[in-house]
């Protein structure tokens, strides 16, 4: 692009930000807005109008946070409570830790298979969620599907698992049954919610008049997500140790809760009405969008891909949070006789929050104050080299048990596992955050979706099936000296060989660290990014700003209005790609953070 017309981009950037406020929230500020931006007839509740390019029209509220969106954050918090109240307790009840009398009797080692297929179809099935909710049922019915026909049945059947003769009264306990709540209705019913609510809820704020106020749903929406994961975390497990009935009770309850509050609000909310894929196509050529266009895009999106499969390593040596520390945790004594391994991954939240915090507050400004930026592929090596550093420390904790047995036959405190998962949330900053900016920013636009989805993939889908294949290989050092998969007592633990498993991880975690390294992995990485930011200045299609009081009098002071060429904020969006930012300060990980999905023009 010439300098003239960088120039006039500019201009017409300025122009159109003083133009439209971002943050219309008071009746004052309605008197301000051109006819385009009004409801009609005057709407009381709902006085703000958007009206897409197919011709859909819909009212807003001056402040959607109190009108409606509080609804949707409800869900959320609640969701995700019951969504890891369940998670990082599935491992201990399956074996037997909560009630020796009524479990499934599985082995260690087949707890954790399950757990990862479960967590694996959950990162599956947002492609799924992504396309019911953008091309057939919209947003709303979408969530409603996951959560009525598939998450809540999941969590009954959970909690109905608990007790006797729950399933067409079998006196033992129904392992078949079981696995179809944990790998069906529960994993499908999380994956569609998840790919979804985050997107619905930014959908309730005018995409012009309140897009700042976009940006603070966000952080509250990522603060929510924490506070519900923090929060299953401490309760579900403590009241697991008095009755593992009550603790998977809680869940089921809650959501149904989240739930009927959900419903209740069905009026106030924004239905965007989705688009078929053929409508889609429509659109654009309508555009002009050259029909070459498509398989560049194409070969775009399987260069985001490949990209988003760099932090898979690092996503294996995450996803033993829930399975293979939670089988370490389970043979240490509990701090203060009530926390355990499965409430240690609040740490790992924590850490993410404060780690994130640090980065983007201090070290990053203080390399761009020196015009240095981390390349993408250097962001990985760190993070997959903080991951090893938590395997690492891991097999520490294994010569501590082994080393501790032998003196006295006693067990080590299961604090001494802490700094895995500090160490596993800092290493979140600079791979699975980065990662997501990199799906989003450099797929194509049509490709957004698929490419967000598809990130999520290689961070819960992929890195979960690859270890339910390596816990198949391995499984004979999960057994003691009898052959027995059961090691959830330290004098069965000290007979296996877990020790082995963790050599296996670092060996894994570290091959990431070498192949982010390597010069030619960073140039390419580079390149497609490059594309990206190219392809953004050609691409985007002309803006079309409708004209208000204000800049029908900037035209008049100019004495024309000539027409600018091209793509409004392509020129920043290139400086974006080049110079980068901070890390996002909120989980991107284990279903805590939903897939993005971009939203219809």
């Amino acid at each position: 692009m010439s300098s003239n017309k960088e120039i006039e981009l500019d201009k017409l950037s300025s122009t159109l930000s003083d133009a439209f406020p971002g943050d219309v929230s008071t009746p004052e500020q309605l008197s301000l807005l051109p006819e385009e931006f009004l409801a009609t007839p005057t709407n009381d509740e709902r006085p703000l109008l958007h009206t897409d390019a197919d011709g859909n029209s819909y009212t807003y509220p001056l402040n959607p946070l109190y009108y409606s969106v509080f609804l949707i954050l409800i869900l959320e918090l609640l969701e995700r409570f019951s969504f890891y109240g369940l998670y990082m307790t599935q491992t201990n009840y399956l074996t037997g830790s909560y009630d020796e009398n009524w479990n499934a009797d599985m082995s260690s080692m087949e707890a954790a298979s399950l757990v990862s297929l479960s967590t694996a179809v959950a990162y599956t099935v947002p492609f799924v969620g992504g396309l019911l909710a953008d091309s057939y049922l919209g947003d709303y019915k979408t969530i409603l599907l996951g959560t009525v026909v598939f998450y809540l049945p999941g969590l009954f059947l959970i909690a109905s698992s608990t007790t006797p003769n729950w399933w067409l009264g079998k006196e033992e306990f129904n392992v078949k049954a079981y696995k179809v709540s944990l790998l069906f209705f529960w994993p499908i019913g999380t994956g569609i919610v998840k790919s979804v609510v985050n997107v619905f809820g930014a959908r309730q704020y005018h995409p012009v008049l309140q897009r700042s106020m976009i940006e603070s749903f966000y952080v509250r929406f990522y603060m929510v997500i924490n506070v519900g994961a923090v929060a299953g975390c401490i309760v579900i497990p403590v009241v697991a140790r008095s009755s593992i009935t009550v603790a998977y009770t809680i869940p089921f309850v809650l959501l149904l809760v989240a739930v009927s509050f959900f419903i209740f609000g069905s009026n106030r909310y924004v239905n965007v009405v989705p688009q078929s894929g053929d409508e889609a196509s429509d659109l654009q050529v309508s555009r002009g969008i050259p029909e070459d266009l498509n398989e560049k895009d194409k070969a775009s999106f399987i260069d985001v891909a490949k990209v988003c499969m760099l932090i898979v390593p690092f996503n294996i040596a995450y996803s033993q949070c829930p399975t293979t520390f939670m089988v370490q945790g389970a043979v240490m004594k509990p701090y203060l006789g009530f926390i355990e391994a499965p409430n240690l991954d609040i740490l790992d939240a924590v850490s993410v929050l404060v780690s994130g915090y640090v980065v983007s507050t201090y070290v990053y400004p203080y390399l761009a104050r020196r015009n240095i930026k981390l390349a993408t592929g250097i962001k990985f090596a760190l993070g997959s080299a903080l991951g090893a550093l938590a395997i690492l420390w891991s097999l520490l904790v294994e010569q501590m048990i082994h080393s501790e047995y032998a003196r006295s036959g006693d067990r080590i405190n299961v604090l001494w596992q802490a700094p895995s998962y500090i160490l596993i949330g800092a290493g979140e900053i600079f791979s699975i955050s980065t990662a997501y900016e990199v799906a989003f920013t450099a797929s194509p636009p049509n490709k957004k979706a698929f490419a967000c989805a598809f990130n999520l993939f290689c961070i819960g889908g992929i890195p979960n099936i690859l270890s339910l294949g390596l816990y198949r290989l391995c499984e004979q050092w999960f057994q003691n000296s009898s052959g027995s998969g059961n090691i959830r007592m330290v004098k069965d633990y000290a007979e296996a060989h877990v020790v082995n498993y963790f050599v296996v991880l670092l060996g894994i975690v570290v091959f990431g660290v070498g192949v982010n390294l390597l010069p030619s992995v960073g140039s390419w990485i580079a390149s497609v990014e490059r594309r990206a930011a190219e392809a953004s200045v050609a691409n985007t299609p002309k803006p079309t700003p409708k004209s208000t009081p204000k800049m029908r009098q900037q035209s008049k002071n100019s004495g024309s209005a000539k027409e600018t060429d091209p793509l409004l904020f392509a020129k920043s969006h290139k400086k974006y790609l080049e110079q980068g930012k901070g890390p996002q300060i909120y989980r991107m990980n284990t279903m805590k953070a939903a897939v993005g999905r971009s939203r219809k023009k």
